[in-house]
C-alpha cells in the first residue's frame, strides 16, 4: 500500500490549503461568513464606487457581492489571494450594473466624493464637475474597456492585476484600456482639461 494514501493529495501536488475558515464559511457557518464580509467588504465597496462613481443602490449591488461570493465559494481553491477572489466577482456584478445603467439612463443624480475635503468649495466644485464629466464620457464606453480604465486609472490598480481581476490575459487587458483612453481623449476633443486629466500613457503596466 502507497504509504502516503489518505492524506492530501492536493497539498502534495502543491496546490495551496485554503483555511479553515473559508471552507468554514463555504459550509454555511455563520461566524465565518461574517468574518469574510467584514475583511473584504471595504474593498468590494472600493471597487465599486471606482467603477460606478456614486449610486443609491450600491449597497443593493455590495449585497450581490457577497451572495454571489458566498454561492461561488465552494469552489474557492486558493490558488489567488480570496481578495482576489471577491474583487473578481465584484467586477462582474459591476459590469452588470453598467448594462443595466445603459438601459435604464434617468437615474437621480447623486453628489460626488471628494477625496481632498481640505481644499476650499471652489476647488471642491471644480474636481466634482471634472470627476462627473469624465463618468459622463466612460458611460460611452464598452463595460469591458471601461471597467478596465476605471480599475487602472481609478484604483490604480496594475495592468496583471486588473486582468486577473477580469479574467482576461494581460495582453487583452492593456489592449482594453489603450482603446478605453483614446476613446475618451476623442470624446473629450473640445475639452482641454479632460484631455490633460485622461493622460497620455496608455495601459502602462
Amino acid at each position: 500500500m502507497n504509504p502516503l494514501s489518505g492524506t492530501a493529495g492536493a497539498n502534495l501536488a502543491g496546490a495551496p490549503e485554503v483555511p479553515e475558515w473559508i471552507r468554514r464559511a463555504s459550509r454555511g457557518d455563520a461566524r465565518a461568513q461574517e468574518r469574510l464580509v467584514r475583511e473584504q467588504w471595504p474593498r468590494a465597496e472600493g471597487l465599486l464606487r471606482r467603477m460606478l462613481g456614486p449610486r443609491q443602490d450600491l449597497e443593493d449591488l455590495l449585497q450581490t457581492v457577497f451572495l454571489e461570493t458566498f454561492r461561488a465559494l465552494p469552489r474557492y481553491e486558493g490558488r489567488s489571494q480570496l481578495s482576489t477572489f471577491v474583487g473578481g466577482i465584484s467586477v462582474r456584478v459591476a459590469m452588470r450594473a453598467m448594462r443595466t445603467q445603459r438601459r435604464s439612463p434617468a437615474r437621480a443624480p447623486l453628489p460626488e466624493h471628494l477625496a481632498a475635503p481640505d481644499r476650499g468649495p471652489e476647488h471642491q466644485a471644480h474636481a466634482a464637475d471634472l470627476l462627473r464629466r469624465v463618468r459622463e464620457l466612460l458611460a460611452e464606453l464598452t463595460e469591458v474597456k471601461r471597467c478596465a480604465f476605471t480599475l487602472w486609472a481609478l484604483s490604480g490598480l496594475s495592468v496583471p492585476e486588473i486582468a486577473e481581476l477580469m479574467e482576461a490575459s494581460v495582453p487583452a487587458t492593456r489592449s482594453r484600456i489603450f482603446y478605453a483612453q483614446r476613446e475618451l481623449r476623442a470624446l473629450a476633443n473640445d475639452q482641454p482639461e479632460l484631455q490633460d486629466l485622461l493622460g497620455g500613457n496608455d495601459g502602462r503596466a
